[in-house]
């Protein structure tokens, strides 16, 4: 009896040992395994259950920049991730022990020849239920290192959010997207300068030069609880500056903010040279290549400057990226206008001339011009 049990416990060691090794991976499936987890993150919906195929049970994921690891949250994928053209991968480092792999690498995002995101990783691979899936994965945007904005100087719920829409919708140029909203934030916020900033953007593009010193005058007697940058923007919205003086004040505020995507475009609309307006947007582009006012504007230099090709390179990432922004669509018929397309600008028009009533006339009118 002895013998016979001495006899199946080696046997079952051996067998155990059989299947370790059985589960060793190999470098080429692991490899295979990233490369197409990657190069399948495209076509929307077509992207959705390859992409989920790929998560493992309770994967923890980490975002290195900030925050505490967590279970990844499979119930909120959806296809509108996954609206980029094409995913390269680069694998800088693999180690495999037994039936986990170790992957250290970078995946780049692409829109019309555009890389528009850029991430470096590290995860961790196995085999369940007979296919290789991540269990570990922490990453780092390159652009989510950028911190230098005018932040707000109030603390209140939901007070970062209405703020950020609110310069969404100034850059988009849905000035009275911007002016309600910040009518309401001075309204909750009643010692909050920079609440005004719709209320600036608004007045200052609309010509009204009573309203602008009016509100201009009422945020610059709020500003003893804000940043410098916070009051650097807000002086710039001065009517009495000549171009460069205002170029002046928005080269100070990106030193207080030289990550802040909406004072690189104020400045480079300040600039008269093309290189130079073309050198700043490139920089604020290496941080935000998603951006849609620096994706917008560069695409306007690029015009200027007859290279049309690349304007479309930015504008095609600007409408994909941002929809629902009828900015993207009426800048889209200015390129093709000067392209020649009149039925393809007037499309474009009539499109973003339907989307929101600051382009209902503008655009229309642009469209019955052609």
């Amino acid at each position: 009896m002895k013998s016979s049990m001495r006899n199946l416990g080696l046997i079952l060691v051996a067998f155990a040992f059989t299947q370790c090794a059985n589960q060793t991976l190999s470098e080429s499936e692991v490899k295979d395994f990233v490369t197409t987890h990657f190069e399948e993150k495209v076509g929307y919906s077509d992207a959705v259950t390859p992409f989920l195929e790929d998560i493992g049970t309770d994967l923890t994921v980490l975002n290195t920049l900030w925050g505490e690891s967590s279970v990844f949250p499979v119930e909120d994928v959806a296809a509108d991730w996954f609206y980029e053209d094409s995913v390269t991968v680069e694998i800088f480092d693999l180690y495999i022990h037994g039936g986990t792999a170790v992957v250290m690498g970078s995946d780049t995002y692409w829109i019309d020849g555009e890389a528009t995101s850029k991430s470096r990783f590290c995860g961790t691979v196995i085999k369940e239920n007979g296919k290789l899936v991540w269990k570990r994965y922490a990453f780092a945007s390159e652009n989510q290192r950028a911190r230098d904005f005018v932040w707000p100087s109030v603390e209140g719920d939901g007070a970062l959010d209405s703020y950020n829409t609110m310069r969404t919708a100034m850059v988009n140029l849905r000035n009275s997207d911007g002016l309600r909203i910040s009518d309401s934030l001075v309204e909750a916020y009643p010692d909050w300068a920079t609440a005004h900033l719709g209320q600036l953007h608004y007045y200052i593009l609309a010509g009204d030069e009573t309203n602008l010193r009016a509100k201009l005058a009422e945020a610059q007697s709020k500003e003893s609880g804000c940043t410098p940058a916070e009051k650097t923007l807000i002086s710039a919205y001065n009517p009495d500056l000549t171009r460069e003086e205002r170029r002046g004040i928005l080269a100070k505020a990106l030193g207080f903010a030289g990550d802040d995507p909406m004072i690189r475009f104020w400045y480079t609309w300040t600039l008269d040279d093309l290189e130079e307006k073309m050198a700043v947007l490139e920089a604020g582009l290496l941080r935000f290549p998603e951006s849609s006012v620096l994706n917008n504007m560069i695409a306007y230099v690029h015009m200027d400057a007859g290279e049309l090709d690349e304007a479309a390179h930015h504008l095609n990432v600007y409408m994909r990226i941002h929809p629902e922004e009828p900015n993207a669509y009426d800048s889209m018929g200015d390129l093709l206008a000067k392209q020649g397309d009149v039925e393809g600008a007037k499309k474009m028009y009539l499109k973003a001339s339907s989307m929101h009533p600051d382009f209902a006339e503008v655009s229309k009118r642009k469209s019955d011009e052609l």
